[in-house]
């Protein structure tokens, strides 16, 4: 696979139980419509990316990272490809020859219970938004919208129908090296305080902010969504080959020894304490 890529993979437990509790609301006749609810946001989804090499991508994503091929379906511009991370998480990839040259982001899904009312949630508040919500080319409610740095989000629901939603139970493979993405890092010119888009529309709360002192521009941001515990990253004079998917492994030794076997010995970097006072280790293809 040409271009820049950069992945990430943190060791990290947490227990959490959490309680979601949708709004709804109600239009009485002859009364004043009231103002649209947030739906929930229920976390990362999918991310979809440019490739310029889909051998060099199934080699990377399949025999050494360890992800299932589930399926593939044409939508838009073009055919996408879908690996499976969860019976909730896909990394897809659509073929693009100009890959390597630029910001590979094709678009990162957020899942959604509601995402007509979504829609109309951020479009009553200003965002530019489509006039409806769509079926993609695997049988899923979506639309596409971007975020404050002008990355594409796409908001889904998967519905029963779907190529996404059939594939539970299927295409998880014991060789995978994590069953998760913890989070997405997106690009951004500059870090923004009180993020528009993230923190004002979707009502994301800072997690981590490096440095702490507040007097100083932040270096690093890590912003959550309020209805799960999942995250968005953004990092001070990064580029568009930021974007990353972050997987969650349960023993950081025990994935170096695996990538260390699969790729014989040809692992370009080595673990480290990040800022976020975690063991993280950074793959770039």
């Amino acid at each position: 696979m040409s271009g820049k890529f950069l992945h990430r993979l943190i060791c990290h437990s947490a227990r959490a139980l959490v309680l979601c509790v949708a709004a709804a609301w109600v239009s009485l006749s002859g009364a004043a419509p009231q103002e649209i609810a947030r739906p929930p946001v229920w976390g990362i989804a999918k991310l979809t990316m440019r490739t310029s090499d889909l051998a060099a991508t199934r080699d990377y994503y399949g025999r050494i990272l360890g992800f299932s091929e589930a399926f593939s379906y044409q939508d838009g511009a073009g055919k996408i490809l879908s690996f499976k991370v969860s019976d909730r998480q896909f990394l897809e990839f659509i073929l693009d020859p100009a890959a390597g040259s630029g910001d590979r982001l094709f678009s990162v899904s957020f899942e959604t219970s509601g995402p007509e009312q979504l829609r109309q949630y951020l479009a009553g508040r200003g965002l530019a938004v489509p006039e409806g919500v769509r079926i993609d080319g695997a049988g899923n409610e979506v639309f596409l919208t971007r975020d404050s740095a002008g990355n594409p989000v796409e908001f889904i629901r998967f519905t029963d129908e779907s190529l996404h939603r059939k594939s539970q139970g299927r295409f998880l493979s014991e060789r995978r090296l994590s069953t998760r993405i913890h989070h997405v890092g997106l690009h951004s010119p500059q870090v923004v305080e009180n993020d528009p888009f993230y923190v004002g529309l979707l009502q994301c709360r800072e997690l981590v902010r490096i440095p702490d002192d507040r007097k100083q521009p932040a270096a690093l941001l890590y912003l959550g969504f309020p209805n799960c515990l999942e995250n968005v990253e953004f990092l001070a004079g990064s580029d568009p080959g930021f974007v990353h998917p972050c997987f969650l492994v349960t023993d950081m030794q025990d994935t170096i020894h695996a990538l260390r076997e699969r790729s014989s010995g040809q692992i370009v970097s080595e673990p480290r304490i990040g800022r976020g006072k975690r063991w993280i280790l950074n793959l770039t293809t």
